[in-house]
């Protein structure tokens, strides 16, 4: 009976540890793998769950014209367009980072708006949800160019057709 104590203290002890290896590399796991794991430094909230106050906006100096695609008119087309980037302010340290990064850039900004628009008909705007479309196209444009969620909204405040 004697040989037999200490063997089930040693096996106790192994569990315990066992069980501490196991739980230490499922949190890791899981932090690595879970829902803000894209590499991002910060993934902000969607611009749906932010109220306007948790947005600061960052406008453009002046409208963008440039022409559009040729559609199935086959009319030329041109387009004007003032626009604003939405930033999710509630991140203390990175969000007045990137509102500097921003408004340094314009024309980075002015240019991946350029690509955008020159691939669009006045067909593909004037869908029903054709703004909706293009907004979020430049949002991912402009958060892949700027490695970073804290975009979460475009808006635009002008756009004229020719």
């Amino acid at each position: 009976m004697d040989k037999s104590k200490p063997l089930m203290i040693i096996i106790i002890a192994l569990l315990v540890v066992l069980l501490g290896a196991v739980s230490f590399v499922s949190y890791y796991f899981l932090r690595i793998s879970g829902p803000n794991s894209s590499g991002d430094s910060y993934q902000g909230s969607p611009a749906t769950q932010l109220t306007m106050d948790q947005i600061e906006k960052v406008s453009l100096s002046g409208p963008i014209s440039t022409n559009l695609l040729k559609g199935n008119d086959g009319a030329e087309r041109y387009v004007k367009i003032n626009l604003s980037i939405g930033v999710n302010n509630t991140d203390k340290k990175e969000s007045p980072k990137m509102l500097n990064t921003l408004e340094s850039n314009e024309m980075v900004i002015r240019d991946i708006v350029l690509g955008i628009m020159r691939n669009q008909t006045y067909e593909d705007i004037t869908l029903p949800d054709g703004q909706d479309l293009l907004k979020e196209n430049i949002k991912t444009q402009l958060q892949e160019e700027f490695k970073s969620n804290l975009i979460v909204q475009v808006y635009i405040s002008d756009l004229a057709f020719s």
